[in-house]
């Protein structure tokens, strides 16, 4: 399938998410240029609880359930907690990548047909790796995060 998402789409995209927001110019072209454009429909899986988290995704149309499972009683039970929207992101936040465990923490399903763009995570790796700043910007926000979260 073709991409219908331009360039230009992806790095506002990529700039809406307040832990990229200290990137440089350079550093957000080339994070834009890891994304790869995807296509949900109404009722697919996008990620699954417990599941490695491998990457991200922005949420360019459409929206997700998040759904997390609990046990009570010996019965399983799957809650509704957020409805995620144009603009919001799976797997990733204000502190930057979401899971501590490295596991999903989430089941997210899409509640119509959607568009997202995918960050793969060991790319994301590699950007970070090749910009020292990158990092520096992630372990900041992450620090940030868990202190103003105590």
């Amino acid at each position: 399938m073709d991409e219908s998402i331009d360039f230009d789409h992806k790095k506002a995209a990529v700039k809406q998410q307040s832990c990229f927001v200290p990137l440089s110019e350079v550093e957000t072209t080339e994070l834009a240029n890891l994304l790869v454009e995807k296509h949900f429909s109404k009722g697919d899986v996008i990620v699954v609880e417990g599941d490695l988290v491998d990457s991200v995704f922005l949420i360019i149309q459409g929206q997700a359930d998040v759904r997390v499972t609990t046990i009570k009683d010996r019965v399983k039970q799957v809650k509704s907690v957020a409805t995620l929207t144009v603009g919001s992101a799976i797997g990733l936040n204000e502190s930057g990548f979401y899971s501590l465990t490295g596991k999903r923490t989430a089941t997210v399903v899409a509640l119509t047909d959607m568009v997202v763009l995918r960050l793969s995570v060991a790319k994301f790796h590699g950007l970070a790796l090749a910009y020292p700043h990158v990092n520096e910007v992630m372990r900041k926000s992450g620090e940030k995060f868990t202190t103003n979260s105590s």
